[in-house]
């Protein structure tokens, strides 16, 4: 679970003098949109594909990211959970199952994952290797490695629009071939947030589970 948060992301670029100069000028326009940008809200679309899955996993909802290091992610029903993290925890709210994962902020806000750099925690060139995936009409698709091995990230592209610099689409591949992506539309930038969105208390009646390294 806090993976797949932590997440949320392919093929390797052909090396040529033009297609450097595409990477670079994606890469500039990726960092300097989220540079400018100190809270977003976007809704979302999450798809998951497994082998042991029968078919896709689709869900969908509402995220917010406030810099440095606060983000909500709201899922809709029929599969509801509420994620939060506050600035040093992460919560993560399972309704269906009356129980509340607690875990440090830091499982999830690694550098090496692009949550880490949506939240304004990341920069593209210090934290990964990026080549460029797919030039596309309308988007750039980097594959990003992180410099910093972690075997539990796997493959990792963001879509970044051509238009404005913002992301379109985070993919991830991890090791067992499970594919999470996070499709984001109506994104909105720097307006006022509550600061009770990035607040969590536990209901009454849930249980809180702490994973073995809290």
């Amino acid at each position: 679970m806090l993976r797949r948060v932590a997440v949320v992301l392919a093929a390797l670029a052909v090396a040529a003098p033009a297609r450097g100069d595409v990477l670079k000028d994606a890469l500039s326009h990726l960092q300097r949109r989220y540079d400018d940008t100190r809270t977003m809200q976007a809704d979302f679309r999450q798809v998951v594909e497994s082998k042991t899955l029968a078919g896709t996993l689709e869900t969908k909802g509402k995220v917010s990211f406030q810099k440095p290091n606060r983000m909500r992610w709201d899922y809709d029903p029929p599969d509801p959970q509420t994620i939060v993290g506050d600035g040093d925890t992460l919560w993560i709210y399972q309704p269906d199952l009356k129980q509340v994962i607690k875990a440090p902020l830091s499982q999830a806000f690694r550098s090496s994952t692009p949550i880490s750099f949506l939240a304004g925690l990341g920069r593209v060139d210090r934290d990964f290797d990026a080549t460029l995936a797919r030039n596309e009409p309308e988007q750039w698709v980097l594959k990003l490695v992180p410099k910093q091995h972690d075997a539990g990230v796997g493959t990792l592209e963001l879509g970044v629009r051509k238009a404005d610099g913002s992301v379109a689409e985070a993919r991830i591949t991890d090791a067992a071939g499970t594919v999470t992506r996070i499709l984001f539309s109506g994104e909105r930038r720097n307006m006022v947030l509550e600061p009770d969105l990035f607040r969590f208390a536990p209901p009454p009646g849930v249980d809180v589970v702490k994973p073995p390294t809290y």
